[in-house]
């Protein structure tokens, strides 16, 4: 059976020093290791994070990634690669943000005409196993039929108009759900959906 160090799983997660100490001992509580043993069997790793991230949150330095009062963990500080909030990329949190508040206001399915490959793929892996996206292409036939349909399965409709983008894909986009996003960038389209989500929540308005 492969194992790794301890102390080099931890520090690759932020806990050094004495959060290194509380880190074990929690997992000493959940029995996934015990004092002395320097090191571990991968398959552990993932039952590591769960108790590691139901303890600690793992923050940076940047305000926006400051706690929660509400927070009942035991907060960590981190670099920011190890954060939790933003995980050194401006995208990823504004990724968090969008997916809470689209979880606030019931959406799961967004749908999202244009963007390059490259923005589509990190979007798509940002939000990977948490919501359900849906993309109109270059590639997607460009008529009503096709994507009416997709506007209808989507809750909320992105239309990235700074972007290579059929006219005739965008006249089909109508509708109190459809918002049109001017700027490129992951981020920039998070952060319109998130205050979306935000004014619907706000004034109790249906889509």
């Amino acid at each position: 059976m492969h194992d790794i160090s301890l102390s080099e799983l931890l520090s690759a997660r932020g806990f050094v020093g004495e959060n290194e100490i509380r880190a074990l001992e929690s997992l000493y509580r959940a029995k996934l290791t015990r004092p002395g043993k320097v090191r571990i069997a991968v398959n552990k790793i993932t039952a590591v994070d769960e108790v590691l991230g139901a303890a600690f949150v793992r923050h940076c330095r940047k305000t926006d990634c400051t706690p929660s009062c509400s927070d009942a963990r035991h907060p960590v500080r981190v670099s920011a690669q190890q954060c939790e909030s933003c995980g050194g990329s401006d995208n990823r949190r504004a990724v968090e943000e969008m997916v809470a508040a689209m979880e606030t206001a019931g959406w799961t399915k967004l749908l999202v005409a244009g963007g390059s490959p490259g923005t589509r793929d990190d979007l798509q892996k940002l939000c990977e196993g948490r919501l359900n996206l849906r993309f109109v292409t270059e590639d997607t036939a460009p008529n009503k039929k096709t994507i009416g349909g997709m506007l209808g399965w989507s809750d909320i409709a992105v239309i990235w108009t700074s972007t290579e983008i059929s006219h005739k894909a965008t006249d089909a986009l109508r509708g109190a759900k459809v918002l049109r996003v001017p700027r490129r960038g992951v981020a920039a389209l998070a952060n319109a959906v998130r205050n979306r989500c935000m004014r619907n929540c706000n004034s109790g308005a249906s889509r």
